[in-house]
């Protein structure tokens, strides 16, 4: 399933006129909450007809956070499954988890996996490994900045192809702008260039913003921009996915250390 032209151009267009709205914001938001000392959170996002048609889409995504005062851990994942007809038409399965250890208040070391089966760009399996530093370049009531470089082993697995295995490095912007207590956004652009070959570099950006309905629920909608230099034969370079979902939240009553 490959998004065709006018939906990249508008999904693009969606994006620039989100952070117009993000900008024009930033400043005004009250302080948010302190973290706390956990959260997780799981969404869910549904779509079938029936009759003329049969389709059914589906997707699903967690995450979750555990903060001690020198260490904090991060999971997340995401599933997208679609038919037409019971014919399975996209499948895309991630999975990540990170853990950093504070060195200073500004500088962490940290540490990476990263799974994939990404059959919307012709990837059986893909797995990263990565070691490196994490920054804290910015913290402030209306905006936090986080940054990563790490060195990483990739194995790509392609669906029709042998597969391979490069050192590559990550290279991570992560920023949060609070809208109020109840509601944020997230953008994050990262970078995979390849040292065993410069021209099959990949990158990513992500914007997602959330809205909370109560203390447990919230919805949320993101837009994600995946981008390959060199494809695996048969398929175009981009690929994108729009999502809305209704997110159940937990987290500990307590803030984090």
């Amino acid at each position: 399933m490959q998004p065709g032209r006018t939906m990249t151009t508008r999904g693009l267009v969606s994006f620039v006129l989100f952070l117009s709205s993000a900008a024009a914001a930033y400043g005004q938001a009250p302080p948010p909450e302190p973290p706390p000392r956990w959260d997780t959170q799981l969404g869910a996002a549904f779509v079938g007809t029936s009759g003329n048609t049969s389709t059914a889409t589906l997707g699903v995504d967690f995450s979750a956070h555990q903060r001690w005062p020198i260490w904090q851990i991060e999971a997340a994942a995401t599933a997208v499954r679609a038919s037409d007809d019971d014919v399975l038409t996209a499948e895309r399965y991630i999975g990540a988890f990170r853990a950093n250890r504070k060195l200073t208040d500004i500088i962490s070391v940290t540490l990476g996996e990263r799974i994939e089966r990404d059959e919307l760009a012709g990837i059986s399996l893909r797995s990263i490994a990565d070691a490196g530093l994490a920054y804290a370049l910015r913290r402030s009531p209306q905006w936090t900045l986080d940054g990563v470089t790490a060195f990483a082993w990739n194995h790509e697995d392609p669906i029709d192809d042998e597969a391979d295995n490069d050192p590559i490095a990550v290279l991570a912007l992560v920023s949060k702008i609070p809208f109020s207590t109840t509601a944020d956004s997230t953008q994050r652009f990262t970078l995979y260039p390849n040292f065993s070959d410069s021209d099959a570099y990949r990158s990513e950006a992500e914007i997602t913003a959330q809205a909370a309905m109560n203390s447990r629920l919230a919805l949320k909608v993101g837009y994600l921009w995946r981008f390959s230099n060199t494809p695996v034969a048969g398929f175009v370079k981009t690929d994108n996915l729009l999502t809305a979902s209704v997110v159940l939240k937990w987290r500990a009553g307590t803030p984090a250390p």
